[in-house]
């Protein structure tokens, strides 16, 4: 490499990652969620995903904003009904989608918790095959900095991520150890627990007569905390510089 060509390595390197040093990158988190749904193979039903600032039991009226939950790569051997979730009647009532959701399972679906404290549903008829799989990726102050309105943890209300499967009139509820919804949230299959120190809890249900679960949860490598960050583009840096300033010196 000759003199002038490090010289202009040096310059652009320094003066492209500098600014980087003093960027504060969001704090995320994501799960992969796998679902068993062989049982049901040919079935048809609904997939239904909630995210809410009312946890269970719902908080005291103080809410959490500026947080979003996204489901991305979704993927099935079943079949999707070609429907729009917002304008299709749902068998219970009201519409499939209801709350601050966007986009579809074939698109990220984005909830958004904006201080309301109203419920954010996304149903979709679905004809079961034997897996299905996505990404649930939590972002935004109501998941990294909760606010708490009292001294008490049970004073707070955290966003939470659940999962659940309804029958074709959703009358009952499937792969559940509680089909008729008769506890306050045995039907649920599994889900994301936001809590008061800004961690995150995964958790599954068992599944039909007490049995194991058909739902696992994994997490998924996150962004760098934006300290490591920091870190990491200050030590680059340095290096550039260093063998730059050694680079004059040889010659």
């Amino acid at each position: 490499m000759s003199i002038r060509s490090l010289r202009v390595f040096c310059v652009t390197a320094i003066a492209v990652f500098a600014p980087l040093s003093n960027v504060a990158l969001a704090d995320t988190v994501t799960y992969l969620f796998t679902m068993n749904t062989s049982s049901e193979n040919g079935t048809t039903g609904f997939i239904d995903m909630q995210f809410s600032e009312l946890s269970f039991p719902p908080g005291p009226g103080v809410y959490n904003t500026n947080a979003t939950a996204t489901v991305s790569n979704f993927q099935t051997d079943g079949t999707l009904a070609v429907e729009d979730p917002y304008t299709t009647p749902a068998p219970a009532g009201g519409n499939l989608a209801s709350g601050d959701v966007t986009g579809t399972l074939t698109n990220p679906v984005v909830f958004t918790v904006d201080g309301d404290g109203a419920t954010n549903d996304y149903e979709q008829q679905i004809t079961f095959g034997n897996q299905l799989s996505f990404d649930l990726t939590l972002e935004g102050q109501g998941v990294t900095t909760p606010i708490c309105p009292g001294t008490a943890g049970s004073e707070c209300s955290f966003p939470d991520f659940i999962l659940d499967f309804l029958n074709s009139g959703e009358t009952g509820f499937l792969f559940s150890n509680d089909p008729s919804g008769s506890t306050p949230s045995g039907w649920v299959i599994g889900g994301v627990n936001v809590n008061a120190d800004t961690s995150t809890s995964p958790f599954t249900n068992p599944g039909p007569d007490n049995g194991s679960s058909f739902l696992t949860i994994s997490a998924v490598s996150s962004v760098p905390e934006p300290s490591q960050f920091l870190v990491l583009t200050g030590a680059f840096i340095g290096i550039v510089a260093f063998a730059c300033r050694r680079s004059r010196i040889a010659v």
